[in-house]
């Protein structure tokens, strides 16, 4: 969902240095310490190499059509993504043809869907996760897990082994990645208000919280929107309020990040929407984040909220691809 922020840069961002060799960094069900490194000068994503908003690439849809984009998926050539304000699962060739009959809608209530992440479970059959951020549930605030088969059909729901309070119950699960270890099936849900990473491993039809993972101190991040995994265990943690990318890696043995990341600023602009042309926030409504390749992710922004300047509408709704700096 969409959220007031920071307009244009007032003060220089930040990126964590590197570690040297796999360490402990952010600690697991013993140590759950963040890192605190000190920072470095920030460093800040060329203009995407494409984007669209996404009722562009849809026929028979125009601009009075809201897609409220909360995560997206790369999957085979395809992004997967989804929609706080529908059921809805937009499929969407990876080239991003406009006004195509190759991008599609999957059939699903216009109601709000409260929908804010997915991701991709690969291993034998597969099929999509995707969280509802939190509903009440046996007088507190859970997320809910919604599975799909890979034709986009719902096969279940379940509660995640994780409860929020009253207080947060806006402020949930903002992200979800799948990742498969040790034989074992395991989401990592992204906490929004905290960073703090949970991760569920599958038992039968449920999920159990098995450790956390703490996000390194000094990201600069007030918020957080989104995780994915690569296949090699690089990890992308996106945040909406303070517009940042940060990357990092994962142990590939413990619940752990091997090295401190680096933070990435998506590119500044003018009031036109401009990139490059300026010092204004853009990209202010980016919800969710997935790996192309190593070195290229795809993200996707909500829509702006009325407290938001107007500059920021010509980035909202919409899908980009960025490459990250080598």
């Amino acid at each position: 969902m969409y959220k007031k922020m920071i307009y244009a840069f007032g003060t220089s961002l930040i990126m964590l240095a590197g570690c040297s060799k796999e360490t402990n960094l952010t600690g697991n069900s013993n140590n759950n310490l963040a890192l605190n490194l000190t920072p470095l000068t920030s460093t800040s994503l060329s203009a995407p190499i494409n984007e669209a908003k996404v009722y562009k690439l849809l026929k028979g849809y125009d601009s009075s059509n809201n897609f409220e984009a909360s995560g997206v998926k790369y999957v085979s050539g395809y992004f997967y993504a989804i929609f706080d304000n529908m059921f809805n699962i937009g499929k969407f060739v990876s080239t991003l043809p406009i006004n195509s009959s190759s991008n599609s809608l999957s059939s699903g209530s216009s109601s709000s869907s409260n929908f804010e992440a997915i991701t991709y479970d690969s291993y034998n059959t597969p099929n999509f996760y995707v969280a509802d951020e939190n509903e009440s549930h046996n007088g507190e605030y859970s997320p809910k897990i919604y599975e799909y088969d890979a034709s986009l059909n719902e096969q279940s729901t379940t509660w995640a082994p994780y409860s929020f309070s009253s207080a947060d119950k806006n402020k949930g699960f903002e992200g979800l990645t799948w990742i498969r270890r040790n034989n074992n099936d395991y989401l990592l849900g992204l906490c929004e208000r905290t960073g703090k990473i949970i991760v569920m491993e599958q038992s039968g039809s449920n999920w159990v919280k098995v450790d956390s993972i703490s996000m390194p101190a000094g990201t600069g991040m007030t918020d957080f929107s989104d995780i994915d995994i690569s296949s090699s265990l690089r990890v992308g943690v996106t945040s909406q309020e303070s517009s940042l990318l940060w990357i990092g890696q994962l142990s590939a043995t413990s619940w752990t990040f091997v090295n401190a990341g680096t933070v990435y600023s998506f590119p500044t602009g003018d009031q036109n929407g401009n990139v490059g042309a300026g010092g204004y926030v853009l990209y202010g409504n980016v919800e969710g984040v997935s790996f192309i390749t190593d070195t290229q992710v795809v993200v996707c922004s909500d829509k702006a909220g009325s407290d938001q300047p107007s500059y920021q509408s010509f980035k909202a709704q919409t899908i980009s691809i960025f490459n990250l700096p080598q």
